[in-house]
């Protein structure tokens, strides 16, 4: 499969800036994915999954490599703007069982503070809020973590943010976090044309997946079809039998969504642009909860202000996502492959 061979030469580049080496954001790919198939029905089980426009989405969470880079750019003298940086990614407490990915060291030289954890590179960055994921949504976007697709007034303030779909911003192109229906879609639809065809897990199965475990560094020791971190079977890094994180992708292609997402099921829940009250919903299940919590019918909500320790994000928008900021005019519909980098924060933090 083409899209999986684009996407393990995006993962050889982030486990290369997995073994602690100063990561420089310009280096740092990912790619995203064409989720096309516009106006199709929404599922009958749930209302959810109609979009009416192609988008793209990341093929992946965001990784602690890219998360790392993008805070030895924006807080390249450790000051931590915006809390942007959790302290927990680097000494998780109390009951946050779950290790973060990212060393912090002040005496490094500028631009190189903050670095991954040996064989966490490629891990899905957790204990970041909402608001660090709009931050990065924002940046990706414009450059500027305080404006773009949303808008902060301050540091715990979002005053606002945009609307998802095309012909918005004043035609400039937008990157956000996930809405719920683009989520979605690219979770449980078939990819089979304009229908209303959704399977009942994200890893393009009926059945519940196998529960992944793991090798010593982290990596789906049982890849192959229908395979999910969850209900506590992925164990490495002295974390017992409580589960742990996984590296992006590692349960295969076989595992992957009819669009070509990994880890939409399981790993750690994400972040979706969608607000319930003072809260934000939180999609996927995640590698403590069970089989019920990777289905079409499970969501949760959460306070956006709080990073959880098994909770992170990706990113959608209109164009394939590249080296930020995006030019106005850079958008190539025709690729897959796309430059990514990472955000992080908060000091409050619950465990998920």
């Amino acid at each position: 499969m083409v899209q999986f061979r684009r996407f393990l030469i995006a993962l050889l580049s982030a486990a290369a800036l997995s073994q602690g080496a100063a990561v420089d954001a310009s280096y740092v790919p990912l790619t995203s994915v064409l989720i096309g198939n516009p106006g199709n029905v929404a599922d009958p089980l749930t209302g959810r999954g109609a979009v009416a426009y192609p988008y793209y989405i990341t093929s992946t969470e965001v990784t602690n490599a890219h998360y790392a880079a993008f805070l030895n750019v924006v807080d390249p003298n450790g000051v931590n703007p915006h809390d942007l940086y959790n302290p927990n990614m680097t000494n998780a407490t109390g009951f946050a069982v779950v290790k973060g990915g990212i060393n912090f060291d002040p005496t490094a030289s500028p631009g190189t503070m903050y670095n991954p954890k040996p064989n966490y590179g490629d891990k899905p960055v957790n204990y970041v809020s909402f608001h660090d994921a709009a931050r990065y949504a924002n940046w990706v976007m414009t450059g500027n973590t305080e404006s773009g697709f949303y808008t902060f007034a301050d540091t715990n303030t979002l005053v606002s943010q945009g609307v998802h779909g095309p012909g918005q911003h004043n035609g400039m192109n937008w990157v956000a976090l996930s809405s719920h229906d683009e989520w979605y879609k690219a979770a449980f639809h078939k990819n089979d044309g304009p229908t209303a065809n959704y399977y009942l897990y994200p890893t393009s199965s009926d059945a519940v997946p196998t529960i992944a475990t793991a090798t010593p560094s982290g990596d789906i020791a049982n890849s192959g079809e229908n395979v999910a971190n969850y209900n506590f079977g992925a164990n490495w890094d002295g974390t017992g039998t409580l589960g742990h994180v996984t590296t992006v992708g590692s349960a295969g292609s076989e595992s992957a969504s009819p669009y070509g997402t990994f880890d939409q099921g399981g790993n750690v829940m994400e972040w979706i642009d969608e607000s319930t009250g003072s809260n934000r919903v939180m999609r996927g299940g995640s590698l403590w909860l069970g089989a019920e919590t990777l289905r079409p019918t499970y969501s949760s909500f959460f306070n956006p202000l709080v990073g959880g320790s098994s909770l992170g994000f990706r990113l959608t928008s209109l164009g394939p996502i590249t080296v930020v900021p995006l030019p106005a005019t850079a958008w190539l519909f025709g690729s897959s492959l796309v430059g990514l980098i990472g955000l992080v924060r908060r000091h409050k933090t619950l465990a998920i």
